[in-house]
């Protein structure tokens, strides 16, 4: 994923290729497998519990990073682990990494108290964001987002459901059938106007990547 440098820190957004969110589709996703609870939490965890980013007011201009970062809070406010605390740990990793959203990275890890990085190679002790040095036992948040994709230790993609994906290096983040760019409220208006055999033929897709489309639109549906 593209990250641009600036004086202090890389910025995660404002690029082709970082993804462009409104904070109602923020919600959606959130909630896509958590529920309306945490959907109306996003609002609260952008401004109390993540630190502060570049955003205009009533403007779709949320980047992918933004959505991975709610996806950790969430998470790790499962788990149990306070907003102070994943405030000042996301404060932590910022200096650390020079990157305005560090849990966009693959090694953020919990205990459900601190919040740390994860290192490959050390199995049972970490570095605790939040306490400035403690060493603690470490359970990954990652094993809870099997779905994100990561590259060189960075979030970018994730995919919902089978053969659907929303990638912000593709459709500036769009939910598309997995390998391509073909949107899947797209299929889903295709399938309701013409049905699926038509749709499958038309765009060229297996029938499950249709399905999977359509189900997933439909969930979306349900939540807003």
């Amino acid at each position: 994923m593209a990250r641009t440098l600036t004086s202090k820190t890389e910025s995660t957004r404002g690029e082709i290729g970082q993804g462009i969110y409104s904070l109602a589709e923020l919600r959606l996703y959130v909630a896509f497998d958590a529920g309306r609870e945490a959907s109306e939490q996003v609002l609260a965890w952008l401004t109390d519990v993540l630190l502060p980013v570049a955003h205009t007011t009533r403007r779709p201009d949320y980047s992918f990073s933004d959505l991975i970062s709610l996806f950790v809070v969430r998470e790790l406010r499962r788990a149990g682990v306070q907003p102070r605390a994943i405030r000042d740990a996301e404060a932590h990793f910022r200096k650390l990494w020079k990157t305005d959203r560090p849990f966009a990275r693959e090694t953020i890890a919990t205990d459900g108290v601190d919040v740390y990085p994860s290192r490959r190679d050390i199995a049972d002790q970490l570095e605790a964001g939040n306490r400035g040095g403690q060493q603690v036992m470490f359970e990954a948040v990652r094993d809870r987002l099997r779905n994100v994709r990561y590259d060189d230790g960075w979030a970018t993609a994730w995919s919902p459901v089978p053969d659907v994906v929303l990638d912000p290096r593709v459709q500036f983040g769009e939910p598309v059938i997995d390998g391509t760019r073909v949107p899947t409220a797209s299929i889903a208006g295709s399938v309701e106007a013409v049905g699926e055999g038509r749709t499958v033929q038309m765009f060229q897709l297996s029938a499950d990547a249709v399905r999977s489309a359509v189900q997933f639109e439909r969930r979306l549906s349900a939540l807003r």
